[in-house]
């Protein structure tokens, strides 16, 4: 190949990389500086009361990357949920292209938010962004988010439907399988074995909640979910 054919190929490759990329930036350009907001649930950290959330994403110009601010702090389970539910959202969303990144902000009323249980509202949150759509914000989702997109176990399910019921909440999402939850109650017994004398105990009761009829009393909807395509229709349904 003499030095004027591989000048041509050299100048192919150029204009092949030149568009790709112009491609790509064209392709994402629209996304750029989109956000969307849901609440998640959480507890309040060393008590046994819950409390809202409000989970946002953004779309910014990156390459690829996924970053989180929590306020007031988070633990490390939260950070890789964070990383995982914008996997997942930029799949379901169809946006591959690695030239925005996603910035998730936690607001909640709590210390401390720890464990993998805003995973499914962060997909959520994510998605919207991606997409454009509009989330409901009568709809809570918690659970963790596994990378097939599955819904995973989490815990203080029982204050989290009190604070949606605080909050107006009509519709709580929890992980399928969770909707019977066995709580600790404490209970407390007095004797008086003599005139003047009183022993007071303190006991632990273990009872079965039914999360479904709990939910009734308190005007809130309770549906188990498996997976993200199960949650999503929930969130941007006009129903």
């Amino acid at each position: 190949m003499d030095s004027r054919n591989v000048a041509l190929v050299v100048a192919a490759y150029v204009l092949i990389f030149v568009a790709g990329f112009l491609y790509g930036v064209s392709y994402s350009a629209d996304l750029l500086g989109r956000s969307a907001t849901v609440y998640a649930a959480a507890v309040i950290s060393g008590t046994d009361s819950g409390t809202l959330a409000t989970v946002t994403a953004q779309v910014i110009p990156g390459t690829g990357r996924t970053y989180i601010t929590v306020n007031p702090s988070a633990e490390l389970d939260t950070q890789e949920s964070a990383r995982i539910a914008a996997s997942v959202a930029s799949k379901l969303a169809g946006k591959s292209i690695p030239v925005y990144d996603i910035l998730f902000t936690i607001d909640a009323p709590t210390p401390i938010v720890g464990g993998p249980s805003a995973g499914a509202a962060m997909t959520v949150a994510a998605y919207a962004a991606l997409t454009g759509k509009k989330p409901r914000q009568d709809v809570v989702v918690t659970g963790e988010i596994r990378p097939d997109g599955s819904i995973g176990p989490v815990g203080g399910l029982v204050a989290k439907l009190h604070a949606c019921a605080d909050h107006g909440i009509k519709t709580f999402l929890i992980p399928a399988g969770e909707r019977y939850v066995r709580v600790a109650e404490p209970v407390v017994e007095r004797e008086s074995p003599a005139p003047g004398v009183v022993i007071i105990t303190h006991t632990v009761q273990w009872k079965t909640v039914d999360l479904v009829a709990l939910g009734k009393k308190l005007g809130v909807r309770v549906v188990e979910v498996s997976n993200i395509h199960q949650v999503l229709p929930y969130f941007f349904s006009t129903k």
